[in-house]
């Protein structure tokens, strides 16, 4: 579990995420949320994106006595009723003749969840994880029921109502605004809704921000949030030319979606001079659509983009057809360290186990080293000495092999860098390991004997308990 900061709020509370990668039901809850996917979205208050949402708001006009406000729930992944979800879905499915198999494994996986906090792990009693693949889904189908029920049995029914996940555009008269909010905050009592009102004639929802024009018309142009920097890709930076051209186009593209005509012409000369200042290209206006020729489906190639070298590479496969996606060769990200809570002894890599003896075993697996370290615990246990050097060493010598204390080396997925570093450290540290590991070229040799361990002095001994 790790929290994401929201600057744009008071005092920056932190947003939840408990990431679900990799988890035993990651999978299950991506095929979940396939098959219930298709069953959210079929109100007349859904909104799938922003375009949408102009599209919907395109000719509505308000009165003198109306005013436009936003109604937002307060917390809603962490606030979900698990057991209420589960009875909705159920419906849901039975009402679309699908099978109700899917409701159980739902419940498998909204409530199977266990999140690491400050080297501890909980479970979650109630809501559901903010990073499970399924969650987004189970929240919308939610909020259909719910607004269903509280328009049915509302004092009074706005005239115009769109919702985006917990988030809804509502056109209301001013006198009832607040029986508004207090009839939903009284549907159930885990769902509570904050509200926010016009402001100088204009209402911010999703990135679009809404104007009441003097005839009472509706105008709207793209929405910046106070802390938003304008900080794109720069254009000196080292990405393929069609990635950065791919920021001033979706720029446009966004101003021409959101914006009426009155608002169009300052947002497109923002957009240019936030390009300018990021040091990237105006995309050239197209006077006319090209037709591109009839190409066969490949599978793309995925290559590191090196200036010079790849993209050359490129043009070859665009020869055969075959589409060529760059990605950077490494990213500022990768040199920070991680904000979630790690998992000790979780990774791949290499590994060291000492002997109080003052040699050391160097070993490396492609599965986690805590799983590796149980084998070894496993093979002393049973005196597999054929099958283990650490077995072998601590029969012979009758040493303790501090099994409680596994150092890792190096966290390395990949074969053929993790099988160098075990042989590195093999020549760095004195060991009692069986073979050298991977062959090496001498000329590491002048290095290595730089960086070798000394041996450590033999300290008291520890009791032997493990393999007794």
């Amino acid at each position: 579990m790790y929290g994401l900061p929201k600057i744009h709020k008071p005092n920056a509370p932190l947003r939840p995420i408990v990431s679900q990668i990799d988890t035993p039901t990651y999978r299950l809850a991506q095929h979940v949320a396939k098959t219930l996917s298709p069953l959210r979205g079929n109100t007349t208050a859904f909104v799938k994106d922003s375009y949408h949402f102009v599209n919907e708001i395109k000719h509505l006009h308000l009165h003198d006595n109306e005013v436009m406000v936003s109604f937002d729930v307060q917390s809603l992944f962490t606030c979900l009723p698990v057991k209420d979800c589960i009875e909705i879905v159920s419906k849901k499915l039975a009402e679309n003749n699908l099978p109700l198999e899917y409701a159980e494994l739902l419940e498998h996986c909204l409530t199977s969840g266990y999140l690491l906090w400050n080297n501890k792990f909980y479970v979650q009693v109630d809501g559901v994880a903010m990073g499970s693949p399924v969650s987004p889904v189970v929240a919308d189908i939610f909020m259909e029921d719910f607004e269903e029920t509280a328009l049915k049995t509302a004092p009074f029914t706005p005239r115009f109502y769109k919702r985006y996940v917990d988030d809804t555009f509502t056109v209301l008269p001013s006198s009832q605004v607040n029986a508004f909010l207090k009839h939903l905050n009284s549907i159930n009592n885990k769902i509570q809704f904050t509200m926010e009102l016009e402001d100088n004639k204009s209402l911010a929802f999703l990135d679009i921000l809404v104007k009441r024009n003097p005839d009472q018309t509706i105008s709207h142009t793209v929405y910046r949030k106070k802390t938003h920097t304008d900080r794109y890709l720069n254009g000196e930076s080292h990405h393929h030319p069609k990635q950065l051209a791919t920021v001033g186009k979706s720029l446009f593209q966004r101003a021409h979606g959101l914006c009426d005509d009155r608002h169009l012409a300052a947002e497109l000369q923002h957009v240019k001079q936030v390009l300018r200042d990021n040091k990237l290209q105006v995309p050239r206006p197209r006077h006319r659509n090209r037709v591109k020729p009839a190409t066969v489906d490949r599978l793309p190639a995925v290559l590191p983009y090196v200036r010079g070298v790849t993209d050359k590479i490129g043009y070859i496969l665009k020869r055969a057809s075959i589409k060529t996606y760059f990605k950077p060769p490494k990213k500022i990200s990768q040199s920070l360290p991680s904000v979630k809570c790690h998992i000790p002894l979780q990774d791949a890599g290499v590994y060291k186990l000492d002997c109080d003896c003052g040699l050391s075993y160097i070993g490396q697996t492609k599965r986690s080293i805590g799983t590796r370290v149980k084998e070894h615990i496993a093979d002393v246990k049973h005196r597999r000495s054929t099958k283990s050097a650490v077995v072998e060493h601590a029969e012979g010598s009758s040493h303790y092999i501090r099994f409680d204390q596994p150092q890792i080396l190096a966290k390395e997925p990949k074969f053929l860098p993790r099988m160098f570093r075990e042989a590195i450290e093999i020549k760095k540290h004195p060991n009692f390991n069986r073979e050298d590991g991977w062959k090496i070229s001498p000329t590491w040799d002048p290095i290595i004997n730089k960086l070798k361990a000394k041996p450590k002095s033999s300290a008291a001994r520890h009791q032997d308990t493990v393999s007794s």
